[in-house]
């Protein structure tokens, strides 16, 4: 009879991450499928089965359970209840060698984190598979060690070990091995003995305290060091490659390790490095500590992004974080390779939020969304209990209206792959309310809903909630409407030549890489760096008589294109919430920026035939320097140029008039 452990050790169990690998052809698979291979059917389970094979520590009880049994040492998943967002399509596909293939060419290469589960069932157990997470593609042969972080200032933690206080281990916790090192900010702490660490259960099931820890030693881990050797790196745990750890690591405690206590506060809330990008400069207005936070985020935004070897102009990263602030909803758009994603989640990361920690969630969007039940859920009328969708949404959005102080981030990757009007329609409704009106509705009120206690009918959508979309251009996707265009921000990225970009990270030092270790508290900041100004007082007389000129212009063509008053807002908006660095170093000036939003948000309305906008767009043949279009020559005349030169408008202009000549369309 096997042993059973009790529900409280296997909830314990699958709170901890592991991360492995595809098992290979050449290794014993068990036969629970209809072939022994490392992805298979299981017309039992009706679903695609998996093997993977672990490549770092596991909780005690599994492998107390597989030594008592002679069970695989190989985990098992399953494709529809493992893996997260995966497209509907899949779900719903009966070909079963196409759902095989699906899981294969997803998994194979990759490095894979996922939560560890005990299953005890019919005198046996398993080792399954929850929440997997597929990283990059994974180095054959490496092995990793899983390494708890710390989210605490360095100064503390090494406080906390001195007194002996106990330490949470939020994603290591009292069902994995004793840990040999720990990871806090630049510092790895090790030379540990296993029989050192004591548990804390007092406290909670995390907690763990190291006893006499004068032999403890700290060593610092470079940049460098982390590109090359983490293998994935989560909210509360990094796995570092194993012979690093045990090697270069293991060597640098011994001869050059620093003994708790010797270490230097690194850094004050409301204190920057004295010089430059890399090192920071002190903003000359310091009575504003919001503005000075500010500035050091897009520095870190930016340190961040080019780690990563990701290069975006700065009035890119200014021009988007300003978006952000001040608009509903923000869409970046640009050519397909360029980054979208990335400086998305990148944002979210600088901010200090994760899908781990449910302040950001990163939702693909399917070509087969054409309502909101698929990406909300639906009320079940034959249970009475609601179906919340696999996006996990709802869940994101309970969380961010109970946690209203912290910043949320939705991120909507490709979000035109399907007509964003039918699935995101209650949102597009709601994103120009006043936060006291905006109440998402689930179901009716007097509808019968079991567990409505998790799932209200409504959910506030509040001010802290930051939405960003990702779109592509091309034969796949959806055109955006104007109702759409009109309430957000479109950014386009500009593309960067090779050599600028290869320029760009060469003379970026990595070892003096600008980190202000400020993650944390940025994302509780956030929300005061946003301007309280009326949005109306942005603006001199002389600007409004222009722009209800342009308004005039672009009515007559088409009235629905207009310059609406809720674009005038916005831009007032926009303005207003211009981060403010005396350094210019990130910087838009208030001429650039009427600028970028006139193309941003208006011209971007502007599209449809030859027939109706020659005139107002103007043609030009290749070759040609300006189009004869009415609008081109508005922002060319006197009265524009004393509110902005309108470069990038004009730019956008004479791509559109370039259209219209070839195609008989602008886009």
């Amino acid at each position: 009879m096997i042993k059973l452990y009790s529900s409280k050790i296997l909830e314990q169990i699958k709170e901890n991450y592991v991360v492995g690998v595809l098992a290979s052809e050449g290794e014993y698979i068990p036969r629970l499928g209809d072939e022994q291979l490392p992805v298979t059917y299981s017309n039992q389970m009706d679903d695609v089965i998996f093997f993977v094979k672990p490549l770092s520590q596991e909780p005690k009880e599994i492998l107390e359970a597989q030594e008592s049994s002679n069970m695989t040492n190989l985990y098992i998943g399953f494709g529809s209840k493992s893996i997260s967002n995966l497209p509907l399509e899949f779900k719903y596909n009966s070909n079963t060698n196409e759902k095989i293939e699906y899981i294969k060419e997803l998994l194979s290469g990759k490095l894979l984190v996922f939560k560890p589960v005990l299953t005890q069932k019919s005198e046996r157990y398993h080792k399954n598979i929850d929440d997997l997470i597929v990283e990059e593609e994974w180095k054959q042969g490496l092995s990793y060690y899983a390494v708890p972080k710390v989210n605490l200032k360095p100064v503390e933690f090494e406080s906390k070990l001195l007194a002996e206080e106990a330490i949470n281990l939020e994603r290591y916790n009292h069902a994995m091995p004793a840990p040999l090192y720990i990871l806090c900010g630049n510092y790895i702490y090790g030379n540990i003995k296993e029989n050192q660490w004591r548990i804390d259960s007092s406290i909670n099931h995390n907690a763990r305290v190291i006893i006499s820890p004068d032999n403890v030693k700290r060593v610092e881990i470079t940049e460098d060091e982390k590109q090359e050797f983490i293998g994935s790196d989560r909210d509360s745990i990094v796995f570092f490659d194993e012979e690093f750890i045990n090697t270069i690591i293991a060597d640098r405690l011994d001869f050059n390790g620093m003994k708790l206590g010797e270490l230097e506060e690194e850094i004050l809330m409301q204190e920057e490095p004295e010089q430059g990008l890399g090192s920071g400069r002190k903003d000359e207005n310091t009575n504003n500590t919001n503005q000075i936070h500010e500035i050091t985020f897009i520095r870190d935004l930016e340190s961040k992004a080019k780690s990563r070897n990701l290069v975006y102009s700065r009035e890119d990263l200014v021009n988007f974080h300003t978006s952000v602030k001040s608009s509903a909803m923000t869409i970046l758009s640009g050519q397909s390779g360029i980054g979208k994603t990335k400086l998305a989640t990148i944002y979210g990361e600088t901010l200090g939020l994760s899908q781990e920690k449910k302040t950001m969630l990163i939702m693909p969007i399917s070509p087969a969304y054409t309502e909101p039940g698929d990406i909300l859920g639906y009320l079940n009328p034959s249970s009475g209990l609601y179906m919340p969708a696999e996006t996990g949404l709802v869940e994101f959005l309970l969380h961010a209206e109970e946690n209203e102080n912290q910043v949320h981030m939705l991120i909507m990757d490709e979000m035109n792959l399907s007509q964003i009007e039918h699935y995101f329609a209650p949102f597009i409704s709601l994103l120009e309310l006043e936060e006291r009106e905006r109440f998402l509705h689930l179901y009716s009120k007097g509808s019968v809903c079991h567990n409505g206690q998790t799932y209200k009918h409504s959910i506030q959508l509040k001010n802290n909630l930051v939405i960003v979309g990702t779109m592509n251009t091309d034969e796949t996707t959806k055109d955006l409407s104007d109702r759409l265009l009109d309430r957000s921000n479109v950014v386009v990225l500009e593309k960067r030549s090779f050599t600028d970009i290869k320029n760009e990270l060469e003379n970026f030092d990595r070892s003096l890489t600008y980190n202000s270790g400020l993650e944390d508290a940025y994302g509780e900041v956030y929300m005061t760096w946003k301007s309280k100004n009326e949005n109306w007082n942005a603006f001199e007389d002389q600007e409004l008589e222009f722009f209800d000129e342009l308004d005039s212009f672009i009515s007559n063509v088409d009235p629905l294109k207009g310059f609406s008053i809720r674009s005038l807002i916005r831009m007032g908006a926009y303005i207003n919430n211009l981060p403010a660095d005396s350094s210019n170093e990130y910087n838009i000036e208030r001429r650039e920026a009427i600028d970028l939003f006139i193309k941003q948000r208006v011209i971007t309305k502007i599209r449809g035939p030859i027939e109706l906008y020659e005139g107002l767009i103007g043609v030009l043949e290749v070759g040609g320097q300006e189009p004869n279009g009415a609008l081109f020559s508005l922002f060319s005349s006197n009265a524009a140029n004393q509110i902005s030169n309108f470069n990038k408008t004009k730019n956008e202009l004479i791509r559109k008039a370039r259209e219209l000549s070839l195609n008989g369309y602008a886009t």
